[in-house]
């Protein structure tokens, strides 16, 4: 039985040998990670299928069935392999593969830490298990020197902004257990605020920073920390689901970790796109059901971001709460007066410079009920805010500050309205100055700039009632223009007739030349104003 357990061993072995030679020959590891001292190796998983002496090999952890190596073995037709036989030969396995694996020390193809999966067929079934974790002393103590060097000269010392790609290895390398056994929180939350404070001047290199700082947190989260104290599940789509273990089978988290899990969220919440925040707010009620006093005082106070003098406000006219967490602005008018309002903008937008998230709901509790003279909106209580405001004059300036930080950001939402009616932020706030004052114009056109048209469609809606409202000629042809070029299947509409006045077409021929639009660009105006008349030949 020995020999026959040690010829399938040889047999695993040698067919993973002959993958790392494969992966090894067909990529210059040494240029790849000579990019930053803060890289040890490139690849650290291999899985395996075997079944009858044959052995098929695989780089990706994905479901592909087609094997980077194919291994003929020894074939032991009379005695197919037990649960029990596998579970025996496993620590045979592991040394025969460590002993490889540890072959590559000197050869950075291969990174510190290192997994190895396998599949075995019994009868009708398949026997998974995770076959081999274990990582490499020279190469780990190699790369905590480099980290250490790059931590002293580049962040505690550093003045300078950094590399994106080497805080994209620092981020993850600083709360790896197999890196860093007892993780230093407050050290590695230390680190991460520095790096955005070392990048802040440069907006895109600083999303990507932050980009790679979340990511990093939030891998650790879901395949590292949680999975002790939770069953999981990932299905083919969509997000992780986890379920609580029973008390017997979870020991009580340490508390520096519940802080780095809530710092996860937090994070998530304060710098990825508006689809991650349920993932955010998730990690801190998953502290909190570990016991976090802290996660229930963010989830009822928010993350703690902000000051209290930022998210609260309280007078005889109106009360203003801010949670960041749950993305939510609450404000409760004792008085309806522009005094009020003003008030209540000043707080909105106060915070919004503070980089409150991008995406929330206002919570308007009034007396007053009005809506923006639209069809098709939707008639969510952060409409009604900016419809009572927009009833005096003198809040315009600040209505428009407000306008002008809300559509700063892609690819965010009003939290109060869905479906068709989605709106980006500052979406009523510029509809409504448009339709009151041409002064606005420029505005919209700013704001129509940024409209993610494949989600958003409220912009057609009012592109009736601003004709109706201000007409059709040289003076509203330009923001006209631009609002059908971020139109979505809409009908011709029966007042676009005026343009086909001799002045009327002249201006929209000059306006639609200046802005160089692609041939089916042009095409897409036309059908919306004609239904496919080409009457626009430049």
């Amino acid at each position: 039985m020995e020999n026959r357990f040690e010829t399938i061993v040889n047999d695993i072995t040698t067919a993973t040998s002959q993958l790392l030679q494969k992966i090894n020959a067909s990529k210059d590891a040494v240029s790849i990670a000579s990019r930053t001292t803060l890289q040890a190796g490139i690849h650290d998983y291999v899985r395996f299928f075997y079944y009858k002496g044959q052995v098929h090999c695989f780089m990706d952890s994905g479901g592909s069935d087609r094997p980077d190596v194919k291994y003929e073995g020894t074939d032991f037709p009379d005695a197919p392999l037990t649960k029990e036989e596998i579970d025996q030969l496993l620590p045979l396995l592991q040394e025969k593969l460590t002993a490889l694996y540890l072959s590559y020390d000197n050869n950075p193809i291969l990174d510190y830490h290192f997994q190895v999966d396998g599949k075995f067929r019994i009868d009708e079934k398949f026997y998974k298990l995770p076959v081999l974790r274990t990582t490499s002393e020279v190469k780990k103590t190699k790369l905590r020197q480099a980290i250490d060097q790059y931590l002293t000269q580049k962040i505690y010392q550093g003045q300078y902004p950094t590399k994106d790609l080497e805080t994209m290895f620092l981020a993850k390398h600083l709360i790896d257990p197999a890196l860093y056994p007892e993780t230093d929180v407050p050290g590695a939350i230390a680190v991460f605020e520095k790096i955005r404070t070392l990048n802040k001047n440069n907006k895109e290199s600083l999303q990507q920073h932050q980009h790679h700082i979340t990511y990093a947190l939030r891998v650790w989260a879901e395949e590292t920390f949680l999975p002790v104290y939770y069953h999981v599940q990932r299905p083919a789509w969509g997000l992780p689901e986890f379920a609580l273990k029973e008390a017997h089978d979870r020991s009580t988290p340490p508390e520096h970790l519940l802080d780095l899990l809530i710092y996860a969220g937090v994070s998530i919440i304060r710098y990825e796109a508006n689809y991650s925040r349920s993932t955010g707010v998730g990690f801190i009620e998953k502290a909190k059901e570990l016991g976090s006093t802290k996660a229930t005082r963010i989830l009822k106070k928010g993350s703690g971001t902000f000051s209290d003098s930022d998210i609260q406000y309280k007078d005889a006219d109106v009360t203003c709460t801010a949670n960041d967490v749950f993305a939510t602005f609450e404000i409760s008018f004792k008085n309806e007066t522009e005094a009020a309002y003003g008030k209540a903008l000043d707080f909105i937008c106060h915070l919004l410079e503070k980089d409150f998230p991008p995406s929330y709901e206002i919570k308007c509790k009034s007396k007053a009920k009005n809506l923006l003279p639209i069809k098709g909106l939707g008639k969510s209580a952060t409409q009604r805010f900016f419809a009572n405001a927009l009833q005096y004059p003198a809040l315009y300036p600040q209505l428009e500050k407000y306008a002008q930080l809300a559509i700063r950001q892609e690819y965010e939402w009003y939290e109060d309205v869905e479906a068709e009616q989605c709106a980006r932020p500052g979406t009523y706030a510029v509809f409504g100055l448009a339709l009151a004052d041409a002064r606005y114009f420029p505005l919209l056109q700013q704001y129509l700039h940024v409209v993610d048209d494949e989600h958003q469609s409220v912009q057609n809606h009012f592109l009736v009632q601003f004709i109706q409202q201000h007409g059709v000629h040289a003076g509203t042809i330009p923001a006209i223009v631009d609002v059908l070029r971020c139109a979505q299947d809409i009908k011709p509409i029966k007042a676009l007739q005026a343009l086909e006045t001799a002045e009327n077409m002249e201006a929209l021929k000059s306006y639609v030349k200046s802005l160089e639009l692609e041939s089916y660009e042009v095409d897409h105006l036309a059908w919306f104003i004609w239904k496919g008349k080409k009457k626009l030949e430049l």
